[in-house]
């Protein structure tokens, strides 16, 4: 327990030793901080703690989900004083960062596992009774931690690494060892490079790989362990390991990480991620698990938990806390965060042309009708409804025209004229008898980012057309995407024909390339990933910085006018993110990122 180690800030240091839930001492107080090496079968604890919700987000309604996404040009938090609302202002205070959270949440889980790796104590430790099941369960701990700590030290990277204020590109500091927080010393902590922070990465995905079964999902036929298997579901296995490789190397190779443009990296990326579309599409398709098995074109549910979408998901949770959080206050809810005019906008037509071209047929006086089925899918606007998914009954009707229940300028409502629909159980109704929750977990790796960042990497490094390198097309992948069933069961823009994906993927070049960044965003808007894809492809603030636009809609019901309206100012002072001052101040040789140098 002496070995917590949040990165030296005592308070948080001290909070993190009061947590250690599953170390504490049993009711006849057989084991303490002291004897603790004599009960090895605890071990396993600490790679528990790590996979736990203490640690790993369950609801996308959470700060780094949706509450990342309102930090970009996605979503916006309807209470000004919102904490992301402040730092996307420019008006964030040094007590005030609000990635210091995930800081100090990532270092500790590592720490967690680094624990349960030291001396190789974990691994040599004997858990089960049977010694077959014991010798599997233990390649399955040990090769969670190695996993683990790079799925952290992956998410500390995209958070932190940046330009420091000595000039040079930084990652983050590289803790491989467990800490006694009483025995630090702040003057060996330093930022490792990005490139560093990569191979440490890629090298914990390699020995994670050595341990872990290849899928943790049952095959009918097939004889499991009883220590894999459905049994683990939630953990990783080396389908997910390839999936965090797919996405390291996609970071990598993003321009603001590769100044060389070093193809490799993208081709790195195609190749780990085509190695997962092959899983689903061989080993979990239909054909081997039936109607229950994975299908591209077929929907899933945000509220079913065992969707053949998810490569690796986290805990199941049933709450109604994400329901409460995006619905208006007429339908229970408090409308934290509403999406934006430009997200809105990216939607393109139901004939797949963006509504900026003119042969997408859209009309601004009828902004909603004919709009890719996934914007109704996604987005509650003027006019639309909330429907009971076992018989479509109306639950409720959004009006956001002025003088409506649900326009901006009330109480409990958008700031924009718009409200998230995504993620949302449609069995819930505050006004029911008992209230409904839904189940939902949120997806860490997922079918869709392995089909978008296949078509990032594959377009970089072949034509969006060609199939012949990785088995699959970049045309391909975004295809299966645009022609997916919705959550409501509406079939795809492209289930018929999709002129503008082939035009784009005839192009090639920069039209391929903007379609595919066009695809990232609807695909997982309000799942944090737009805030980190635009620092890893941006090269100036400008691409970061500007106003965001809601809808004021006034006028009769049979003659509306719709008015783009200022909503909020985005004025990072940086691309890149703070650091948590009093880690900067503590340690002389941590440099902060470029944009805080006022924080000293």
């Amino acid at each position: 327990m002496k070995y917590i180690y949040s990165i030296l800030s005592v308070a948080a240091a001290a909070m993190l030793s009061a947590s250690c839930s599953f170390l504490d001492p049993e009711p006849n107080g057989s084991y303490n901080d002291e004897n603790f090496d004599s009960y090895h079968e605890l071990l396993r604890g600490f790679v528990d703690k790590a996979y736990s919700v203490t640690y790993i987000p369950t609801l996308y309604y959470s700060t780094y989900l949706a509450g990342l996404g309102a930090a970009t040009d996605d979503a916006l938090y309807r209470s000004e004083t919102a904490t992301w609302r402040t730092f996307t202002r420019g008006a964030t205070k040094m007590s005030g960062n609000p990635f210091a959270a995930k800081w100090n949440n990532d270092y500790s889980a590592i720490n967690y596992v680094n624990m349960f790796l030291k001396d190789n104590k974990g691994f040599e430790t004997r858990y089960l009774l049977n010694f077959e099941d014991d010798k599997v369960f233990r390649h399955c701990l040990q090769g969670s931690a190695f996993g683990l700590r790079a799925w952290y030290y992956f998410d500390l990277l995209r958070a932190f690494a940046g330009k420091g204020t000595d000039g040079k590109m930084l990652g983050v500091p590289l803790m491989l060892d467990a800490f006694e927080a009483e025995n630090r010393d702040n003057s060996a902590v330093y930022r490792s490079t990005v490139d560093e922070c990569v191979e440490q990465i890629l090298k914990d995905c390699d020995s994670a790989y050595h341990h872990l079964p290849y899928s943790n999902k049952d095959y009918p036929g097939e004889a499991v362990s009883t220590v894999t298997g459905s049994a683990r579901y939630k953990t990783l296995d080396q389908v997910a390991v390839d999936g965090l490789r797919a996405m390291v190397y996609l970071f990598w190779a993003s321009p603001a990480f590769n100044p060389q443009n070093d193809l490799s990296r993208y081709e790195n990326a195609a190749k780990y991620a085509a190695k997962v579309m092959k899983h689903k599409l061989e080993k979990e398709s239909t054909a081997v698990f039936g109607e229950n098995g994975f299908d591209p074109l077929k929907k899933f549910l945000w509220t079913d938990a065992n969707t053949a979408e998810v490569v690796w998901p986290s805990n199941f949770t049933k709450s109604a806390s994400t329901e409460k959080a995006f619905y208006p206050q007429g339908f229970g809810g408090g409308a934290q965060i509403g999406p934006t005019q430009e997200l809105v906008d990216a939607f393109p037509m139901a004939n797949g042309y963006p509504i900026t071209d003119s042969r997408s047929g859209y009309d601004p006086a009828k902004p909603y009708e004919n709009r890719d089925p996934r914007f109704y899918a996604n987005i509650y606007y003027n006019g639309s409804s909330v429907l009971r998914n076992t018989n479509s009954e109306k639950m409720y009707t959004f009006e956001t025209a002025e003088g409506g229940k649900d326009a901006p300028g009330g109480v409990g409502v958008s700031p924009s004229g718009y409200y998230i629909k995504k993620f949302l159980f449609n069995g819930w109704n505050p006004n029911d008898e008992p209230v409904q929750a839904g189940y939902r977990c949120v997806h860490l790796i997922s079918w869709t980012q392995m089909c978008l960042i296949f078509a990032e990497s594959a377009g970089k490094v072949t034509s969006p057309d060609d199939a012949s390198k990785f088995g699959y097309s970049a045309k391909q992948a975004l295809a299966w995407l645009r022609a997916r069933q919705t959550n409501d069961g509406v079939k795809g823009l492209g289930a018929v024909a999709d002129p503008y994906l082939d035009e784009c993927a005839a192009a090639g070049g920069d039209k391929f390339e903007a379609l595919v960044k066009n695809e990232w965003r609807v695909e997982t808007c309000f799942e944090g990933e737009r805030y980190y894809n635009l620092r890893r492809w941006a090269k100036s603030l400008n691409e970061v910085n500007g106003e965001i636009h809601g809808i004021k809609i006034t006028g009769t019901a049979t003659d509306l006018k719709y008015e783009k309206v200022v909503v909020e100012t985005l004025n990072f002072p940086s691309l890149w993110n703070p650091l948590p001052y009093l880690d900067v101040r503590r340690c002389p040789n941590l440099v902060q990122n470029e944009g805080w140098e006022s924080w000293k």
